[in-house]
């Protein structure tokens, strides 16, 4: 609680209720929903971020693409610079300052799968499948975006707070009875996993529940790409600008890094060149390294992140599998398009 502002803290039961509101309006045909001409996989919370999302859009794109699908992500590309819509493709052209932070991390890991970055997400999806050829669409943070229909909505929610009592929310836990899926993030301690599930059936007594933890895959120093083990035992300095950081803390300690000191900025910050050589300056004159986090990394100056190591990081299941997630929209048992139910 202590990382969010007090001020975003009594609004939640503001935004709660214009999200209500909204989902009301779409549900009762009051305002239109479009449906692609692909299946649409939804993946969002309904905190205000935080749960492990992007790590698990890449991993469903990994496994989308594993059985032989084409899958695109859309994103808004939320405090990007550029406001004019941007598909990107093999990496290309992937700035944070163009399409934002998230979206940037997401091309760099995928590279053979269109990011498509528009707040317009029905333009967004038209654009995909027109220009990409894509066979399924990813829709990053989209659960509370109904004005493009949906084929599966997943809910991401940390095992340890199931509930997402403990940060701002965007909706009323209620609003997990529409999910297809949830999957818990975080989830290093199946007691805690099977605690958050008897919770969880109380509001989605139908959805698919799944459990997965984030797992480091590599260490990149120097453009060097290296084993994870490579911090171990390693003094650090840990810098993020995400908004828990402490899952990254976590990682760190999973690895086997020592760490020294711990530098966090607000979610999606845009460094200052000062505020990155203080930090570094710091490790320095402590013998440590500074380490940090893939969606920190792609907003770094090529110099300063030579010198800097950063954390690449992975969803992996540890109850269910993302390819049971899948299998509605992989294996002819296609759902039904909708929006809010």
């Amino acid at each position: 609680m202590k990382n969010w502002p007090l001020a975003l803290l009594g609004l939640t039961d503001l935004v709660e209720g214009v999200n209500a509101l909204a989902n009301f309006a779409y549900r009762h045909r009051l305002k239109k929903t479009h449906a692609a001409e692909v299946p649409v996989i939804s993946v969002g919370n309904i905190a205000f971020g935080g749960t492990g999302k992007t790590p698990l859009v890449a991993a469903l794109a990994r496994t989308l693409l594993a059985a032989g699908a084409k899958p695109a992500i859309l994103t808004r590309g939320y405090r990007r610079r550029e406001k004019a819509p941007v598909t990107v493709r093999g990496g290309d052209d992937a700035s944070w300052e163009r399409v934002g932070d998230e979206p940037a991390l997401l091309a760099r890991a995928l590279p053979d799968v269109p990011i498509v970055v528009d707040p317009d997400r029905v333009r967004g999806a038209a654009t995909a499948v027109r220009e990409c050829g894509v066979t399924h669409l990813i829709l990053d943070d989209g659960f509370q975006h109904w004005r493009l229909a949906r084929n599966l909505d997943i809910v991401v929610a940390e095992a340890g707070d199931p509930l997402c009592s403990r940060r701002p929310r965007r909706e009323h836990p209620n609003a997990l009875a529409r999910a297809d899926a949830i999957v818990l993030t975080r989830a290093a301690d199946l007691t805690e996993v099977r605690a958050a599930i008897a919770v969880l059936g109380a509001y989605a007594p139908e959805a698919l529940i799944l459990a997965a933890t984030v797992e480091a895959r590599a260490v990149v120093q120097g453009g060097e790409r290296r084993q994870p083990d490579v911090l171990k035992g390693v003094s650090v300095v840990a810098m993020a600008g995400i908004a828990s950081p402490e899952g990254f803390v976590n990682t760190l300690g999973d690895i086997g890094a020592r760490i020294v000191d711990m530098k966090f900025f607000p979610d999606h910050h845009r460094y200052t060149r000062q505020e990155v050589e203080a930090v570094i300056a710091e490790a320095d004159a402590a013998g440590a390294v500074v380490a940090t986090t893939g969606k920190d990394a792609v907003k770094l100056p090529p110099d300063l992140l030579a010198r800097v190591a950063w954390v690449d990081v992975d969803a992996v299941p540890v109850m269910g599998s993302f390819g049971e997630l899948l299998a509605p929209v992989l294996q002819g048992q296609l759902p039904p398009a909708h929006p809010t139910s």
